[in-house]
């Protein structure tokens, strides 16, 4: 008999769920497939919406001859390795959908279609949005549910504008926002919050090229389901650029890294995939076999050090043409020179070039209520100027500016003012850090 199918990843997590309620919509004459593995983030979503999907099993699919595949969230063949195993008969066509364009399809013979959205389920939103496909509300709360998985309810950096135009045509198709919160709330079981209250004692903050990174090891006799969600507790809990939580199944002698970044300098695909790991740029995981843990763990610590990409600093976007006003100068010269470049505040130099204070227009206020807007701008100026130097990171120029309340950095270097970073360079930063693909 001939028969056409459909699956995603071992392993089925949220967002290959998701994705997959809506291939059963594009291509109605497809059979689903499940994996043998259910992720445990997943389990309680799959468990109810079992009769939605009305999977296959791999086994299911031994005696019949498989003409048409659809393969989506992944075009790893080790991830859907477990599928071909079953499938008999000559080479079918393969058709993938995966939104993780940084992966090589290494699937013989398949042809991929990539996005770089945030979810894959938004690739087959937008795909059931231009043919008009109509949802029940059921399988809008699995969808939605799979977008708010892989994009942090819509806050991480890998977001676009379609991730939250399929969310929005997702909620006019009746999806439930209180079953989908449901659903995302993984730490359900005792054990995992066991681990969660071991690991926030074990976890050691260490900074490495700019970034402030947690770590952790720990030891297990077996592997315990859904430790991706307590890792991602941690991340909410402590708010680190990344989290490397290294674990050893003394049981079967196997180390799981688990990882977590919110910074798209730290790639966490690319880190991960020299020892066979991968996944997201923003979250990835390996395991290995063979290997004693607590050997491993420095070993991968000092793998990090080496091959960490440097965090973005000061330095690298500061406004290096800064206006300046001699602190000999009048006030009233300073203010009407503000007001033609039209800066709310000027750093100040003196005769040498070096940085002496800084001129707001507070200070330019408090000279005029004493009418001496003819005085020199040194006798008006804040002398206890916050300033640093080119190096540092961005996370300590936040810092910065939220601890002395401030808009302007001044960036000095060798004595000499080199350059100061505004509150709109670092909101086009921040901006700039949330666009780059």
């Amino acid at each position: 008999m001939r028969v056409d199918i459909a699956f995603g990843h071992s392993n089925m997590d949220l967002d290959c769920l998701g994705s997959l309620i809506l291939v059963k919509k594009l291509f109605p004459g497809y059979k689903l497939v499940r994996s043998r593995l259910i992720h445990p983030a997943a389990y309680s979503l799959y468990n109810l919406y079992q009769g939605y999907f009305n999977f296959l099993n791999p086994g299911d699919i031994k005696d019949e001859r498989v003409e048409n595949i659809i393969i989506v969230d992944t075009s790893t063949a080790e991830r859907v390795k477990e599928y071909f195993n079953c499938i008999r008969g000559p080479e079918p066509k393969i058709t993938i959908y995966d939104h993780h364009p940084g992966n090589n399809c290494d699937i013989q013979g398949a042809k991929l279609i990539g996005s770089s959205w945030g979810s894959n389920t938004t690739f087959m939103c937008k795909l059931a949005m231009d043919r008009g496909i109509v949802l029940e509300s059921e399988e809008a709360t699995i969808a939605l549910t799979g977008i708010y998985a892989d994009t942090g309810r819509l806050i991480y950096e890998n977001v676009h504008r379609e991730d939250l135009e399929a969310a929005a045509w997702l909620l006019d198709m009746g999806a439930s926002l209180r079953l989908v919160k449901s659903f995302l709330e993984t730490l359900k079981e005792d054990v995992q919050m066991e681990v969660l209250n071991q690991l926030l004692l074990l976890i050691s903050p260490r900074v490495i090229q700019g970034h402030e990174l947690l770590f952790s090891y720990l030891e297990l006799e077996n592997n315990i389901p859904g430790l991706a969600a307590v890792v991602e507790k941690i991340m909410e809990i402590e708010n680190p650029d990344a989290y490397f939580a290294v674990f050893f199944i003394r049981k079967n002698r196997t180390i799981l890294v688990i990882a977590r970044s919110q910074r798209e300098r730290i790639d966490l695909h690319a880190l991960l995939a020299p020892y066979g790991g991968g996944g997201h740029q923003l979250a990835a995981s390996l395991m290995l076999r063979g290997q004693e843990g607590k050997r491993f763990n420095q070993e991968f610590l000092d793998y990090l050090e080496r091959f960490l990409a440097p965090a973005t600093r000061a330095g690298d976007i500061m406004t290096r043409e800064v206006l300046t006003i001699d602190e000999n100068r009048s006030v009233m010269e300073a203010s009407l020179y503000m007001e033609e470049v039209n800066h709310t505040g000027l750093p100040v130099l003196d005769s040498g070039g070096r940085l002496t204070g800084f001129l707001s227009l507070r200070d330019i206020m408090k000279a005029r209520r004493a009418s001496q807007m003819h005085s020199p701008v040194k006798a008006y100026m804040s002398r206890n100027t916050v300033s640093s130097h080119p190096g540092i990171t961005m996370r300590e120029v936040e810092r910065l500016f939220y601890k002395h309340r401030i808009g302007h950095l001044p960036i000095v270097e060798d004595g000499k003012l080199a350059g100061i970073v505004t509150r709109w360079d670092y909101l086009e930063y921040k901006k700039r850090r949330g666009t780059q693909r």
